[in-house]
């Protein structure tokens, strides 16, 4: 009898102490099956890109964006060819070397740089429309005309708002 007693108080102390242990090295998978769920779910910072002339895409026209700085996901180009004059309100817009949130480290320009003023002749050979999320989230687009002052197609270009060149 006192062996019965000493083998049921035997495994009333085991089955309390196999029970604790289980759930202990479950919370331990749980816990290492969602930090592998984690590391899996990484986010890119460098996601969508940006594309070169023409609208037909190719391997070798696909370039990464830097989103930090701006909000601009994709930039598509278009050749064109055509001459016009300086709005009056060119002095709002900037000269940019690029179009903006295209590249990373973009640079601007003073409109003295080019002898700016209303209703100076410039050429104008691309256009591009930038697409950007504003803060609200919501989806916008901007474009963008590739200007020069000189005939020649070899003369410093210039990046410029819609805004700072007359619409035909």
């Amino acid at each position: 009898m006192k062996r019965h007693i000493l083998t049921d108080v035997g495994l009333l102390f085991l089955i309390p102490l196999g029970i604790i242990g289980f759930s202990l090295s479950s919370d331990n998978q749980s816990e290492s099956r969602q930090a592998a769920q984690a590391q899996n779910n990484t986010v890119k910072t460098t996601t969508d890109t940006e594309y070169g002339s023409g609208s037909v895409l190719s391997a070798n026209q696909i370039q990464s964006l830097d989103f930090r700085p701006s909000r601009v996901y994709r930039v598509r180009y278009t050749k064109v060819n055509f001459k016009t004059v300086l709005d009056d309100d060119y002095r709002e817009e900037k000269l940019y070397r690029y179009v903006p949130g295209a590249k990373k480290n973009n640079r601007t320009y003073k409109w003295s740089r080019i002898k700016a003023r209303i209703g100076k002749k410039v050429y104008v050979d691309m256009k591009a429309k930038a697409y950007y999320r504003d803060d609200d989230g919501e989806r916008e687009s901007e474009e963008f005309y590739r200007i020069r002052t000189a005939k020649s197609a070899s003369s410093q270009k210039y990046w410029v708002n819609e805004d700072a060149i007359e619409d035909d």
